[in-house]
């Protein structure tokens, strides 16, 4: 099985900037300030990154997925839109199979959460009370609200941009830049780091209040390195199946993340952890493509459900050493 990338093997289509979509419904990509001030018409569907990679044709889609699939219905339904007309075999991140409708098949992107990332991630969201319930509640919200706020009154604010079409008429490079993340590279070297314990551990600030769990659980979700397993599994997927286009569904920052790594080859990377646990990862990636079984996810929601209850326990705790202290008083 091959350890790495070969540089031929990835094409980019229609541009130069292999971040930069094949099409968007408008025909080009406006800057923030032409966006904020303008009136430009909002796109029917999702944007896609067009590339070639180990001779596939491969579109993805970066979505907002937000906790529920999207801040809004209308959201939703303009990504269920995309996902009907896509071309290829339909692939989807974890969960978006139960969150939107249309999909084939989920990359399983969880296998690239360590245990321990599984269980930060839940203490991350839920340590405190007050923040669980603020989860809890903006789920809720997401789930009745009907439309989003970007353009409410005919005011245009990035604040309100994070569950909006709008956001799609932005280049992937600049919707990164605009959600405070690292360029590719420097990201995957970030999270390889992370898995160590010695990278840094502050998250990216969406201007978006709505997604303000992001920067908790960020740290902890490896970001980078689920791009590379879901991208190594579509591919080798279908490669097995001959068939030579996919769509790929995934969270934004996922597919600019994508479109970058099919130009790189591993085997150039000078930092020796990066390229080994990359390495690693398309291995793993490849491997469980061409298993007939799908991996038991059994430890990754006991390891998660730790994470979720832990606090309750602390909790509980700190109240019962409360009220033992004020009976004995």
């Amino acid at each position: 099985m091959p350890s790495g990338h070969i540089p031929s093997q990835a094409i980019f289509t229609m541009h130069s900037d292999p971040h930069l979509a094949q099409h968007t419904p408008s025909g080009h990509y406006v800057a923030v300030n032409d966006l904020l001030g303008g009136s430009q018409p909002l796109p029917g569907q999702l944007d896609a990154v067009s590339f070639t990679y180990r001779g596939v044709q491969c579109h993805v889609y970066g979505v907002l997925h937000g906790l529920r699939g999207g801040t809004n219905r209308q959201y939703r339904e303009f990504v269920n839109r995309t996902i009907r007309a896509a071309p290829g075999l339909r692939f989807g991140e974890t969960q978006f199979r139960r969150l939107y409708e249309g999909l084939d098949v989920e990359m399983d992107d969880w296998l690239e959460f360590p245990l321990r990332d599984a269980f930060m991630t839940q203490i991350a969201a839920s340590l405190m009370p007050w923040r669980f319930a603020r989860v809890v509640w903006q789920a809720r919200r997401e789930r009745r609200t009907l439309t989003d706020r970007f353009g409410a009154g005919g005011v245009r604010r990035l604040q309100d941009i994070g569950g909006s079409p709008a956001f799609h008429l932005l280049s992937p490079d600049e919707r990164r830049r605009v959600a405070g993340f690292l360029p590719p590279h420097a990201y995957l070297v970030e999270n390889c780091r992370r898995r160590r314990r010695t990278g840094r551990f502050a998250g990216p600030v969406f201007p978006d209040n709505d997604w303000f769990w992001l920067a908790r659980i960020e740290p902890y979700i490896n970001i980078p390195l689920r791009s590379i397993h879901m991208l190594e599994y579509a591919v080798e997927r279908a490669r097995l199946a001959n068939t030579d286009e996919v769509s790929l569904f995934v969270g934004e920052i996922h597919n600019s993340d994508m479109a970058w790594y099919s130009g790189w080859d591993v085997q150039t990377e000078p930092d020796e952890l990066v390229r080994n646990t990359v390495t690693a990862t398309i291995h793993r990636a490849r491997e469980y493509a061409a298993s007939s079984r799908r991996a038991s996810r059994l430890p990754f929601l006991a390891a998660t459900l730790s994470g979720a209850f832990a606090p309750l326990v602390i909790w509980l705790g700190v109240g019962v050493v409360a009220l033992r202290l004020l009976h004995h008083f």
